[in-house]
């Protein structure tokens, strides 16, 4: 079975979604916080770049004669990429772009000049030609490559007015900055304020940069990502092995281990694991060693009792021959089984105690080929002789024989069967194809299973006795080696056996 989705995909994807459910609880809480002033801030970081750019510009107006201001603001503006412009009093264009201001701007501009502050509203018509009742800011430190601010080194400029207005149809931010009369030369001036207008809000730095924001949310997520990451491999890898453990269980190899070290519960997992695996290998081996004993005691006695009805066959009468020669059948029939038993049960027992020879495959073959006597074009072979496979040779003759004798007898009329032998990789793969009608698909998983018969109307002449198979899986995989069978494009059966590579190992 194939993983769709890896454990570890899908736990890091679910990280992902956590990460961002986060950050969009965050972005509603501020938007319910501050609700239409949601987009009206201005960081701090924004804040000290907006008083440096103002310092910057004040000291550039201040020595520059006013028809000169455009050309400063338009300066500013392309380094800023925000639109400038400068109001007076009255509401009126001095320098600058041309604006077409909104009401909500014009009348904070406006109250903003009257006040010395945009950030207070008046509460009466009265306040507007009340002077500013705030105490004023600390002082900041002097921005490099700044000229000194006027009244002497140790002194510092306070921190000049800012606001931002969001304004609909089109969306547009507009950054408010209260100019001081007291950096210009010229006393005529009347109370001025800085316009700046932009369409987006990460365009301009000066109302907000998401760099820093970027960058905080791609380091947040790096460093949970490495966080987790530790965690999140140790656990899919402890249960990937459980997973070969448990796969290799079902197929038949009970001396696999799964960890079981770990101190939580997958490590009691792993140790319900290794002691199902134990306890299953008591089982299977007990089984199978009792059969192999019962069929052991059973050759004798049925060799004997087939000899007797041969004997008795020769000095019955006529009324009575049909009758021995019944029971004859069946006798050979009981002993064929009991033989078959046998060697299903020494090959299954026989894999932790036999010896392997590096054999030439082509050889092999050749081998079962004479054993099963097989006619002239029943069996077509295609097998380089230079491969080598370690195996037991009677172990891996009675398989190819087993598969001989089933190809031919199932398919032999449609068709020469064919034994092919290749080297992949580090592996020499053995194919016996024939080219009968196959085997459904959903019955390819249980054809090596012991006593199954595709059919099962077929009694013990016409299909066997259901080990054939089940013989060649034991006889190959106590040699090393696996055995699949898939159906053939268009029609037959294969038979693959894989075994590692001799003349790598050696």
């Amino acid at each position: 079975m194939k993983t769709r989705f890896p454990l570890f995909a899908r736990l890091l994807l679910w990280f992902f979604l956590n990460v961002l459910v986060v950050l969009a609880a965050l972005f509603l809480t501020l938007r319910f916080q501050f609700g239409s002033q949601f987009k009206s801030f201005l960081p701090d970081t924004s804040r000290s770049q907006t008083q440096a750019m103002t310092e910057v510009l004040i000291h550039d107006l201040a020595t520059t004669p006013k028809a000169q201001w455009d050309q400063s603001l338009s300066q500013l503006s392309a380094a800023y990429h925000m639109d400038f412009a400068i109001y007076d009093k009255a509401g009126l264009h001095v320098a600058g772009a041309p604006m077409n201001p909104p009401e909500e701007a014009v009348s904070t501009i406006l109250m903003t000049l009257a006040l010395g502050r945009p950030d207070r509203q008046p509460e009466r018509p009265e306040d507007l030609d009340q002077p500013p009742d705030f105490p004023p800011p600390p002082p900041r430190p002097q921005p490099e490559g700044m000229p000194p601010p006027r009244g002497g080194p140790g002194h510092m400029m306070p921190e000049f007015p800012q606001r931002v207005i969001r304004s609909e149809n089109p969306e547009t931010f507009w950054l408010l900055v209260l100019l001081p009369l007291d950096r210009f030369h010229n006393t005529d001036l009347q109370p001025m304020m800085l316009v700046g207008k932009t369409g987006k809000l990460g365009e301009s730095p000066l109302l907000f940069n998401p760099n820093p924001w970027f960058y905080l949310a791609a380091g947040t997520i790096v460093f949970s990502a490495l966080f987790w990451l530790p965690l999140t491999r140790n656990l899919t890898r402890a249960i990937a092995r459980m997973t070969v453990a448990t796969e290799e269980i079902a197929e038949g190899r009970f001396d696999i281990q799964a960890p079981e070290k770990r101190e939580d519960e997958l490590g009691r997992l792993g140790f319900a694991i290794n002691r199902m695996a134990a306890r299953l290998k008591g089982f299977i081996t007990g089984q199978r060693r009792f059969l192999g004993d019962v069929a052991h005691e059973l050759c004798s006695p049925l060799a004997r009792m087939e000899v007797a009805l041969g004997i008795l066959e020769e000095r019955a009468d006529e009324k009575t021959l049909p009758y021995v020669r019944d029971v004859r059948e069946e006798v050979t029939q009981m002993r064929k089984l009991a033989h078959e038993l046998l060697s299903f049960s020494k090959a299954s027992l026989g894999e932790s105690r036999i010896g392997l020879t590096t054999l030439a495959v082509v050889e092999l073959v050749a081998a079962a080929v004479r054993q099963e006597h097989c006619g002239e074009g029943q069996v077509e072979i295609e097998v380089p002789e230079d491969l080598m496979v370690e195996v037991h040779p009677e172990l891996i003759c009675r398989a190819l024989t087993n598969l001989l004798r089933n190809a031919i007898r199932y398919a032999g009329h449609a068709g020469p069967v064919t034994v092919v032998a290749r080297k992949e990789d580090a592996e020499v793969v053995i194919l016996v194809a024939d080219q009968g009608p196959g085997v459904p698909g959903g019955e390819l998983e249980r054809l090596f299973d012991p006593f199954y018969r595709l059919d099962e109307s077929r009694d013990s002449e016409t299909g066997g006795t259901g080990l054939g198979l089940a013989i060649v899986k034991t006889c190959v995989e106590a040699c090393g080696g696996k055995v699949t069978a898939f159906n053939r494009d268009p029609a037959g059966l294969i038979v693959e056996l894989r075994f590692p590579d001799a003349s790598i190992q050696a």
